[in-house]
């Protein structure tokens, strides 16, 4: 009769738990017999040019500037972009490298455009002479 109503006890214990009720610290930390604990982690790596990159999964690792890792796939830092843009007003071309690299619109019709890498822009020297942008 003391096994049945220990059984009971403990049935009624896991019914407590299962609907929302105290359940003992350590009984929290502890995985119960015959299951399997997963838990879901997110890694963030901060990348050169002020960019990052996050993955998730159940193993997850960060190497600060470079990658991260979630369950046996890397997920890699962006590389920098080189761009160019051809002056006209020289016969030359400007270009740069970085992470946030584009090409400018003209500045007006005797700037006729440039580059821009990570928040620095390089415009084309203007024309001197009658000629305009095209």
């Amino acid at each position: 009769m003391k096994r049945f109503l220990f059984v009971a006890m403990a049935v009624l214990g896991l019914q407590t738990v299962a609907c929302g009720g105290p359940m003992e610290a350590e009984d929290a930390l502890q995985p119960q017999e015959g299951s399997e604990v997963t838990a879901m982690a997110v890694c963030t790596a901060s990348c050169p040019g002020g960019t990052s990159v996050s993955c998730s999964g159940n193993h997850c690792e960060a190497v600060e500037g470079q990658a991260v890792m979630c369950d046996g796939q890397w997920k890699d830092c962006p590389s920098p972009t080189t761009v160019s843009f051809f002056c006209e007003s020289t016969n030359s071309a400007v270009s740069c490298t970085g992470f946030n690299a584009y090409t400018l619109q003209p500045l007006n019709s005797k700037v006729c455009g440039g580059v821009s890498c990570n928040g620095v822009d390089t415009y084309c020297p203007a024309f001197t002479d009658a000629r305009e942008c095209f």
